[in-house]
């Protein structure tokens, strides 16, 4: 499967796809068994371990490039130099989660 089998169908605008987005994020990576990257802050081993550092970095990278793929340009400076995935993953949550939640409230009371 090639890194562009991998794309989201929709960017992330905002808050206001942040849920859309993030769920379609997560079942992306999930699938490619890349979800625990952004779950947790999972932390290079020591370098005596050259197979699993380079693997390890190739899956970092490849979440972080299917994260910057999925995010519109104006977003990309709220993740830039973000070492890790789960550091993008934190960075989105933080700015679009609450924003996210108060809109759907205010839709709900809306109906």
């Amino acid at each position: 499967m090639s890194f562009y089998d991998l794309r989201l169908e929709y960017a992330l605008e905002g808050s206001s796809n942040y849920i859309t987005w993030k769920d379609e994020m997560e079942t992306i990576l999930e699938d490619n068994m890349l979800k625990e990257l952004i779950d947790n802050d999972i932390l290079k081993t020591p370098a005596s371990d050259a197979k699993y550092m380079d693997e390890w970095r190739m899956c970092v990278e490849k979440v972080r490039r299917i994260i910057l793929e999925g995010v519109q340009d104006h977003i990309v400076s709220n993740i830039h130099g973000k070492e890790t995935p789960f550091s993008m993953q934190k960075a989105l949550t933080n700015l679009f989660q609450n924003s996210s939640d108060h809109r759907k409230l205010a839709l709900k009371e809306k109906n």
